[in-house]
């Protein structure tokens, strides 16, 4: 059904678990993986303000940063006959990963949420909603078991588009 699943990494438990439904999925459909981490400058900005260009060497840590995760969670979690690759990107994290999605021209974005309400999700956002919003193609996001109250299970997936 599909040929690449693009899989958004961050350290949460979501994104793992996200990644390790995608692995499951790859295997099925013997697709391949390509594993993503955005360095979201808007972090940058906030802590170093507007006035001050982005510090090369921050940039540099946190694209070191990022390429260490994907690595770390390729080495860790990738099954046996899974073709995982990995891409960094740089900006906003919704236009980023449907950018890279459509440059490595995957069929399915898997993606983990952190599950927030209220004021916490008005002032954070949703990186997996804007997604969702702006994505061609299906999007399986996933929140964690634990959040779910189900300590056995895996990630559940909240919501899909095709």
């Amino acid at each position: 059904m599909f040929n690449t699943i693009l899989v958004a990494v961050d350290e949460s438990e979501a994104a793992k678990e996200a990644y390790d439904l995608a692995v499951k999925l790859a295997l099925e459909d013997r697709a391949d993986v390509v594993l993503v981490n955005i360095v979201d400058v808007s972090k940058l900005i906030a802590v170093a303000g507007y006035e001050t260009p982005y510090p090369a060497d921050t940039l540099d840590i946190m694209r070191q940063s990022g390429e260490q995760l994907l690595e770390q969670t390729k080495a860790a979690r990738t099954a046996k006959g899974v073709k995982a690759t990995t891409a960094i990107g740089e900006g906003d994290a919704v236009d980023e990963i449907v950018r890279l999605a459509g440059e490595h021209n995957a069929g399915l974005i898997c993606i983990g949420t952190h599950g927030r309400k209220g004021l916490s999700r008005l002032f954070v956002g949703s990186v997996a909603e804007g997604v969702l919003r702006n994505a061609s193609v299906p999007v399986l996001v996933v929140r964690p078991a634990l959040a779910h109250g189900n300590a056995e299970g895996r990630g559940k997936a909240a919501a899909a588009k095709a």
